[in-house]
Formats: C-alpha cells, sequence, structure tokens
C-alpha cells in the first residue's frame, strides 16, 4: 500500500501579473503538479480562465489541475451555478488531454455535467469535497469516497478540517479502507489544521496519491512548505 504520494503546489494570485509573478518563481522547485486556483483572481470569467490557463501553460510543463475552489468549500469564488459552471467548462476547453485535471466539487448543482464533459475530453476529473469545520465519521468519508468513484472520477479528493490526533486517525483510517474496499481508484485524503499533518506526509502509507504543499502563501489551513515536504517525503517513503 506504501507509496510516495506526489507533491502539487497551489498558486493563487488575484490578478494575471501576479499569476505570472508566480509562475517564474516556481519555474526552479522541485514538484510534480501545479494546482492554478482560480478562484484566487478578483474577478472571474470564461475569458481570464483561457488567459491564465495559457500563462500557466507557457510557464509550466508539468501537469496542471484546474480548480475553483467555491466559498461553500473554503474558497474565494461566491457561488452561482452559472459562472462557476461556464469557467469549469472554459478551463477544460484549454487543458492538455491525458496529462492534464479539473477539479469539479462534488456538491455543486452542474457537477454530473462538468464531469461527463472532462472524460469525454480525456481530461482527469477531480471530484471533490472539503470540510473546513469537522472531520465526519470514518464511515462517512469512506461512504464518501466511493460515491465519488460511482459518479465517475479519475480520482477522488476529501478534505476535512482535523481538531485532534483522533481526528487525523480518522482519515487514515477512512483512506486505508477506501484502498482495501476499492484498490484501482485513486483517491487524495486531506486533515487539514496542524492536527492532521501527518496525512499530509504519511498519507502515501493508507492509499493517497498526492500531498499538497506550499511555495509562498498557504492555500489551507497546516500546509507544509515545499522544501520541508520533500525532506520529509524522501525520509518517510525510502
Amino acid at each position: 500500500m506504501s507509496q510516495k504520494p506526489m507533491i502539487a503546489i497551489p498558486v493563487i494570485a488575484r490578478t494575471l501579473p501576479e499569476l505570472e509573478e508566480e509562475l517564474t518563481a516556481l519555474a526552479p522547485l522541485d514538484f510534480d503538479v501545479l494546482e492554478w486556483r482560480m478562484d484566487g483572481l478578483s474577478s472571474l470569467s470564461p475569458a481570464l480562465v483561457k488567459k491564465g490557463l495559457a500563462l500557466v501553460k507557457s510557464h509550466c510543463q508539468r501537469p496542471v489541475i484546474a480548480t475553483i475552489r467555491t466559498s461553500e468549500e473554503g474558497g474565494h469564488f461566491p457561488y452561482d451555478h452559472a459562472t462557476y459552471e461556464a469557467c469549469v467548462k472554459a478551463a477544460m476547453e484549454n487543458l492538455t488531454p491525458r496529462c492534464d485535471a479539473v477539479d469539479v466539487e462534488m456538491e455543486r448543482t452542474p457537477a454530473p455535467r462538468l464531469i461527463e464533459k472532462a472524460r469525454a475530453l480525456g481530461l482527469s476529473v477531480i471530484v471533490s469535497f472539503h470540510d473546513f469545520s469537522r472531520t465526519p465519521k470514518k464511515e462517512e468519508i469512506v461512504s464518501r469516497f466511493l460515491a465519488m468513484k460511482d459518479r465517475k472520477a479519475s480520482i477522488g479528493k476529501i478534505a476535512v478540517m482535523a481538531h485532534s490526533d483522533m481526528d487525523a486517525r480518522t482519515m487514515m483510517d477512512a483512506m486505508a479502507q477506501v484502498h482495501k474496499t476499492a484498490p484501482d481508484f485513486p483517491f487524495i485524503g486531506i486533515s487539514m489544521g496542524s492536527c492532521g499533518q501527518v496525512t499530509r506526509t504519511e498519507g502515501g502509507k493508507a492509499g493517497s496519491i498526492l500531498t499538497f504543499a506550499s511555495a509562498g502563501e498557504a492555500s489551507a489551513p497546516g500546509q507544509i512548505a515545499l522544501a520541508d515536504m520533500c525532506r520529509i517525503l524522501d525520509k518517510a517513503y525510502r
């Protein structure tokens, strides 16, 4: 089961010039995947998504995850389903098939249509759920991961808030159960907050395929700096 997870770096910028600056700074760093958090833009439209992804693709040769994190799930985008759907579709149309991925929040109204479109375009679709308030019971986490699988997610992602070491253990146990039940289903499990950092570094031992690290401003509580993450993972998975 134990497999060293890939490292993703999230990029959050308010403007396209800021985005280009951050991409330039990231170029020499050692990581596997770039996540562009499109919801960081001060305004969001399909046209801006297209321009932003052109910048991302010109500066980054790594796989890209295009994400709009809504305010319902801890992000910056004040959700309305029409804008969300239009911007996620615009992202899909400017990503590279069989390389890049798009994040689709499981609870959003357009999710079934967006999942279907991503798969038709040959993109990986990360079906995600975030809870910044609590850690659900193990059974609920497992059930939600398996529901993502049933909804044709390429990858399932669940990130929840840990308030204790026991909360982090709940996530680790849930991931191990999912990996045992559906060994061919790739997933990402994260307990946010300082109590959950073990899931970011040890999650691969329970089946999680990806962890997030920061190369500047953290995009979620408990995120570990890239240099520290590389050192920890090299030691934990050697």
